[in-house]
């Protein structure tokens, strides 16, 4: 019980420092001014243990053309951090694929701390502690890999979010709805745009 609310605790904190640091990737990036679309997408994908940091845009600008963007981060010999910007080629029918983005329900997937209940395995096994009966449970943590953020805004509706190693607990737990929703979604931006490569 005590590892698992060290792990817990880890991850909490883990995830308070990632969103805090969103201003920071931003900066990064070079970024941090750059105004957010009506209808826009952007994920980040961090590298749970090194400096490596993509994200990809993906937006509509004021003359309703649609954009694709990949920035990323190189490190250099002497560790500098070098900014990458990639126009992407769109697909033919952007607006086909950005309704397929929709339909992965990006706008109303929860934040991760919200399914945490759903990355535990129930074992069945009770035993009394401090005068109460407790429910033994077992939790995977996966340490290294990677995490995402997700902003998107549609005119009238946004969400953000973001999910640690959603793939690789998919596997673990193939019956949560939001990880295969996620994992979709990442599947389709490798198809369409060719990146975030496994």
């Amino acid at each position: 019980m005590h590892k698992i609310l060290v792990i817990l605790f880890i991850f909490l904190n883990f995830t308070i420092l990632f969103s805090q640091n969103i201003n920071k990737y931003n900066r990064i990036l070079k970024i941090e001014n750059l105004p957010f679309n009506n209808y826009e997408m952007r994920v980040y994908k961090k590298y749970t243990i090194s400096t490596g940091l993509e994200m990809f845009r993906l937006y509509q600008d004021n003359t309703e053309k649609w954009i694709g963007e990949l920035y990323t981060t190189e490190a250099t010999a002497n560790q500098q951090i070098n900014i990458k910007k990639t126009d992407l080629n769109l697909p033919k029918n952007i607006k086909l694929v950005w309704a397929k983005i929709l339909d992965t329900d990006l706008l109303h997937l929860p934040p991760w701390e919200n399914i945490q209940y759903k990355l535990e395995k129930k074992n069945k096994d009770y035993f009394t502690e401090d005068d109460e009966i407790v429910s033994s449970v077992s939790k995977s943590a996966i340490l290294d890999g990677f995490t995402y953020y997700l902003k998107v805004k549609t005119d009238k509706n946004e969400n953000e979010f973001e999910y640690d190693n959603p793939e690789s607990y998919l596997k673990i737990y193939p019956n949560v709805d939001e990880l295969i929703s996620f994992t979709e979604l990442l599947n389709l931006l490798r198809s369409e745009f060719r990146i975030f490569h496994k």
